[in-house]
């Protein structure tokens, strides 16, 4: 006996097949239509403000390869039944290896950042624990220059490059790291079997935030600056010069300058500041019939090279600490005019009059420790608050001084000033300005 199949049964078997085949390129679809919508589904994409999420692409493609083999097997026995033989063909997606890292092309701030003095390589911004750039050392913020002795240029050439190994393969890496080259060996191995609720990985938020947040590159800006400073010596020696009220205010002075910076490397700058300012009074002084003018100026100035570390928690933020050093000085100008001169008696002026002027001065090093604030404005502007301690160290005791333009003795410009006090600079200092470049 022959046995004859029939034709209604072999249709149906058949109509299963294509239905089957459909279903499954279906879920296959289905699934990766799933995992691109995580990625770009903005509750994922964004955790309060900034907080982002990275898909394990290998995870992904691992669970796509285990419902291509279930679908394989299922349509096996339809074939088994119908005499359809169809196959998934998988090598595409899952025999390709990985390097395991996160790439991004790289920019100008990047390579200021780096001290990288080349135009090509690709930043990498994390590694996969476990994965192959892993095993070989490759960390955060290196640069690959050249795989597999190939100059990479930017991140879709070296995904390429990638591409081209297979398991096995050994290629050796050159890298940029603390502002030198160093080479590696990077092995491609297959890939661990992973839990199934591991399908998901996240990256640590605080971590790509530090990666991305940059402390800037250099700048400069206009940095007033309030000295709290009561200057007791000089208000007293203003008082005796006939001034009942000195422009001294209670809250200290405000010196006028600017400051300068650039990026030396790991987060360090370096640069220099000034600043300096005056106050001045006027007076009318009766002595019998005799009257004068007397106008006292007080001026202050200091300035020095800086050195600050900078560290940027968040992206619209930059906190600096750091010292400032250099020298400065404190100076009061005394002149005075009874108006006495006239042509035809010069000569005797000269013996009679009370014009005079005098020059009262004190030198220091200046140390300045401080701490930073920079708040973002603008992608090139901040406003920079900064808290510091001004200490003076005085070269000599008292006072220097010199009569009208220095020259009272030719040996000698100027001498200390007898019983003058050993006035001190000690002062803290507050300063809010705009800082440009960043």
């Amino acid at each position: 006996m022959i046995k004859t199949k029939d034709s209604q049964s072999s249709w149906s078997n058949i109509s299963s097949a294509v239905l089957a085949i459909a279903n499954a390129g279906a879920l296959i679809w289905g699934i990766v239509l799933i995992a691109m919508l995580l990625i770009s589904t903005p509750v994922f994409a964004q955790g309060g403000t900034k907080a982002k999420i990275t898909v394990d692409l290998s995870q992904t493609e691992q669970d796509l390869n285990g419902v291509a083999k279930e679908v394989q097997s299922a349509l096996d026995e339809i074939g088994a039944e119908t005499g359809i033989n169809i196959n998934i063909d998988q090598a595409e997606s899952g025999n390709r290896p990985k390097l395991g890292v996160y790439l991004s092309n790289m920019d100008f701030e990047d390579a200021y950042k780096m001290r990288y003095p080349y135009a090509f390589g690709v930043l990498v911004n994390g590694t996969v624990s476990g994965g192959n750039a892993d095993k070989a050392g490759i960390i955060e913020d290196d640069i690959i220059m050249y795989f597999g002795g190939t100059k990479v240029l930017y991140e879709d050439h070296l995904v390429r490059l990638i591409k081209g190994q297979h398991y096995g393969d050994q290629v050796p890496v050159v890298f940029w790291r603390d502002e030198a080259m160093d080479t590696t060996l990077v092995t491609f191995t297959h890939p661990k079997e992973m839990d199934e609720d591991q399908q998901l990985a996240l990256v640590d938020e605080e971590k790509e935030s530090k990666a991305r947040n940059s402390h800037g590159y250099g700048g400069g800006g206009f940095t007033p600056m309030l000295v709290q400073d009561q200057f007791t010596d000089v208000v007293t020696l203003m008082n005796n010069l006939g001034l009942s009220s000195t422009p001294f205010r209670s809250e200290g002075i405000v010196l006028w300058g600017g400051a300068g910076q650039g990026y030396v490397g790991n987060g360090w700058f370096m640069g220099g500041f000034g600043n300096g300012g005056n106050l001045s009074n006027t007076v009318n002084i009766i002595d019998g019939t005799n009257e004068v003018t007397r106008t006292i100026d007080f001026s202050m100035g200091f300035g020095g090279l800086t050195v600050e570390k900078r560290l940027a928690p968040f992206s619209w933020v930059v906190l600096g600490g750091g010292v400032g050093l250099g020298g400065g000085s404190i100076n009061l100008a005394v002149s005075q005019d009874d108006g006495a001169y006239h042509w035809n008696t010069l000569g005797t002026d000269l013996l009679t009059n009370k014009s005079s002027s005098l020059q009262f001065s004190k030198s220091y090093a200046i140390v300045h420790p401080r701490a930073s604030l920079m708040v973002k404005l603008t992608s090139w502007m901040r406003l920079k608050a900064e808290y510091g301690y001004l200490y003076g160290y005085a070269f000599s005791d008292g006072w220097k001084t010199t009569l009208g333009s220095g020259t009272v003795d030719v040996n000698q410009d100027s001498y200390e000033l007898v019983g003058s006090p050993n006035t001190e600079l000690q002062a803290s200092t507050i300063s809010l300005g705009l800082w440009f470049g960043f």
